[in-house]
């Protein structure tokens, strides 16, 4: 039974790891051809660290100019107010260039996706998911030519996609699209030059070109894009679809499976030594049999049988659990992982499991088989008892076996330590805000409803009013975003008076563009100055700002920031308006509380949407706002009064993404926690095999010198000096393990480096943990056999002699 479980937890876990794996890293993406397609990417120098998605003149630039691509399409995440087909709700859609799907390869499963006619007239139609088709249209064949309203606007649909297709964006790990309407590039956005990088571009390859010439087709397109702007250096780079789907996820998979590899490597190692403990207390019957004629070959064939017999119950079971763990895993892994909706066992590998199981069953057997047949047969039969006489050899592999599984187990163990303490870092991280007390949640009004910043405005502050009726409610406040979730746009300015230092990028903060009471509802504390007054929303205010504390002390420093001013663009000698800073307040996360902060600026709505000159057009009707509400008590009880106050307004507004704040933060932990708990189940499981190797060495070690043991106390030995003496020696397998698996440790500790914040691979109370964990454990492992042995009594033992 230990045998079979043990095996059985080794490949489970290598079965529905290397499930995951194959489906995120090793599968084709579902396109046709999908080795030919591509991702198109541009930095602009010293502005990105990294590759980001294009602006929208370039992905039509690319799209007119190149010479190595069949086509280009271009594609960019959106919301829509969905209604007409049930319950109104939010629908997370994607705007396509009509190339996309030709790119791709792909075609509906019923109608068909977009004209190039359509993307160029902005036509309403749209290409519906097939959930949306049956969960919203019960999977009705004849819903061509239905309507459904789009922030109230009627969209005819003419094509519902196959079950299994996503779009790039949705490879990536985001949520999977419920539509995809025609891009339809505004006059803004086609003027948008090196304003938004925000557009995904996908490329299929000519037959005859080569990623290499492809390169240089697009380093030429990107020499016709800088021709026309020669204030900033810009530069293309193209990956493999391929690539930019899975590239985040490879850490975390890479981890996975060099954990389950030690699972798999400690589970055989404990088989190896179950099966010699075994051949060892069968060492008298080996020794008739031989006596009796029985062919050493035909004793190694039936101790192999055994082998594989125990090995083939193991994998079945394994392969049972897998299917069990994988279904788990794909309710539970974190969303940032691409393509969860393809995670299954598959037949693959289902083989892989079963031409492991046959391999550890042979590697497994085949050391206790080859150490029995070389039995001897007059020492065999001379042994008083089954089990005595092994011999030093014997003793020498099982404890260097254990010692194997106790290194392994280190590993482990550091790993998980990593991560724990890399846990707890991000934990004590101070995101800035008040998250107990509070909940949001995300409003967007119809461009169709509320086509003015005056009506959105007022929608709000009536939303206000209604809200601060409420008993319990202390503060109300409204925002483009929220701190923590990490989708927070860029604001390029330039500060009064600040010289730039050689090198130097353009000067970039995160931007919100708040109303009402906010920093009063997330308690974001006041340093220097004011909030916003309710007059900075009132049309003709002077243009004011809100600055964090880290922006002031990098930018003003020396100064008091309240007075300077600042302007949006890349230089302060520019025609846009000055922005005065009116206050400053502490830094906020902006991201995931472990990733690297930018400085904060916070504008009013109303003077970002509409005083801010060229920029205000760019920027459009800012109706989707993320609503604060900061209440006395418990902020779950006011969902219901929060929706009442809602439909009062707009009884067609879908509500989306309400929640506590301190159920934000538990989501962007989610990843950091998956991972922490993940590995150090895995090292759970690899310290509970450990011991059971120490247990089972020890134990069969007093069992089999219990006349040794009863001659020594017979001589003076006390019971101390045989628990002393039995404990030393556990201690000693385990100091050892821990000493090589220390050193392994070394080498292996920075597959995790990116997984790790704030802690260093090689972090001393980490790996000390794990060390005194494991010995603490090997030491509680080796008492009981201690205790047994030291409550042999020297006369029993001598009289069954």
């Amino acid at each position: 039974m230990t045998a079979v479980l043990t095996l059985a937890i080794g490949i489970a876990g290598v079965t529905a790891v290397f499930s995951v794996v194959e489906a995120v890293l090793l599968r084709s993406l579902p396109y046709k051809d999908s080795a030919k397609l591509f991702g198109l990417h541009e930095r602009v120098e010293h502005l990105m660290d990294g590759d980001a998605n294009l602006s929208a003149p370039d992905v039509m630039t690319f799209a007119r100019e190149n010479h190595a691509f069949t086509g280009v399409g271009g594609f960019v995440g959106a919301t829509y107010e969905a209604s007409g087909a049930g319950a109104p709700f939010q629908a997370r859609a994607e705007r396509l260039t009509a190339s996309v799907f030709p790119v791709l390869g792909i075609d509906p499963v019923l109608g068909r996706t977009f004209t190039q006619q359509e993307d160029d007239t902005s036509a309403p139609v749209t290409v519906i998911g097939y959930a949306l088709w049956q969960e919203q249209f019960q999977s009705d064949p004849q819903v061509l030519g239905k309507t459904i309203e789009l922030d109230r606007r009627p969209y005819t649909i003419i094509g519902v996609m196959p079950r299994e297709f996503e779009s790039p964006v949705g490879l990536g790990g985001l949520a999977p699209r419920d539509l995809w309407v025609p891009m339809s590039f505004t006059p803004i956005e086609k003027s948008a030059e090196h304003a938004s990088f925000d557009y995904g571009a996908v490329a299929r390859l000519k037959d005859s070109v080569t990623p290499a010439q492809a390169q240089q087709d697009v380093d030429r397109v990107v020499a016709i894009i800088q021709s026309k702007d020669r204030d900033v250096r810009l530069h293309a780079s193209l990956h493999a679809l391929k690539e930019d789907t899975v590239r985040d996820a490879r850490p975390l998979l890479r981890m996975l499976m060099a954990a389950v590899a030690l699972i798999l490597l400690i589970a055989c190692v404990n088989l190896a030594n179950l099966l010699l403990v075994r051949a060892a207390g069968r060492r008298r019957e080996f020794g008739v049999r031989l006596a009796l004629g029985a062919a050493r070959r035909a004793m190694l064939r039936q101790l192999l049988t055994e082998s594989l017999l125990l090995s083939a119950i193991g994998g079945l079971l394994g392969v049972a659990l897998a299917v069990v763990l994988v279904h788990v895993a794909a309710v539970n892994l974190p969303n940032s992982l691409p393509r969860l909706n393809e995670i299954a066992v598959r037949w693959p590998v289902v083989f892989l499991a079963i031409a492991l199981t046959g391999i550890t069953g042979i590697l497994c057997g085949l050391v206790p088989a080859l150490a029995s047949v070389k039995t001897e047969v007059l020492e065999a039969l001379r042994e008083g008892s089954q089990g005595a006489g092994q011999s030093r050899g014997q003793h020498r592999l099982r404890k260097g076996l254990v010692m194997t599984e106790t290194a392994l187990a280190m590993v482990l163990l550091v790993g998980a330590g990593l991560l724990l303490r890399s846990f707890q870092k991000m934990l004590a991280t101070d995101a800035g805000v008040e998250t107990t007390h509070a909940m949001t949640a995300s409003l967007a009004l119809p461009s169709h409803d509320y086509p003015t910043q005056q009506r959105v405005n007022a929608f709000y502050g009536e939303l206000q009013r209604q809200l601060e009726a409420i008993p319990g409610v202390r503060a109300v406040g409204f925002s483009s975003n929220i701190p923590l979730v990490g989708l927070n746009s860029s604001r390029l300015f330039a500060p009064q008076g600040y010289v730039k230092k050689p090198n130097d990028g353009w000067s970039l903060a995160s931007n919100y563009l708040v109303r009402g009471n906010y920093f009063d509802a997330l308690r974001i504390p006041l340093i220097r100055g004011r909030y916003f007054y309710a007059r900075d929303e009132e049309p003709g205010a002077p243009l004011a700002a809100i600055i964090s504390q880290s922006f002031a002390q990098r930018y003003f420093a020396g100064k008091d920031a309240v007075g300077m001013h600042l302007k949006v663009g890349p230089s302060y000698d520019t025609e846009m308006p000055p922005i005065e800073v009116v206050g400053v307040v502490g830094d906020v996360k902006p991201n995931h509380a472990d990733q690297t902060q930018m400085v904060q600026m916070y504008e009013p709505v109303s003077q970002a949407a509409a005083d801010l000159g060229p920029l205000a057009a760019m920027i459009g009707v800012v109706g989707e706002l993320r609503v604060v509400v900061r209440t006395a008590g418990d902020p779950a009880g006011l969902e219901e009064s929060f929706r009442k106050a809602v439909r009062r307004l707009d009884p067609l507004l879908a509500i989306t993404d309400m929640q506590t704040m301190d159920e934000v933060v538990a989501a962007t932990e989610s990843s950091r926690r998956f991972n922490t708990i993940i590995l150090t189940s895995f090292a759970g499981i690899a310290l509970l095999l450990a011991l059971l190797g120490i247990y089972g060495v020890l134990a069969y070690t007093v069992t089999e010198r219990k006349r040794e043991i009863a001659i020594r106390m017979a001589l003076g030995a006390t019971r101390e000096d045989v628990l002393q003496r039995t404990l030393r020696s556990a201690l000693t397998l385990a100091g050892v393990g821990v000493a090589g698996g220390l050193v392994a440790s070394l080498g292996l500790t920075h597959l995790l480096n990116s997984l790790l914040y704030g802690v260093k691979p090689l972090d001393a109370p980490a790996i000390a943990g794990a060390a005194v964990v494991l010995l603490a454990c090997s030491a509680l492992a080796g008492w009981l056999p201690a205790r047994r042995a030291a409550s042999t009594e020297p006369m029993d033992a001598l009289r069954s002699e």
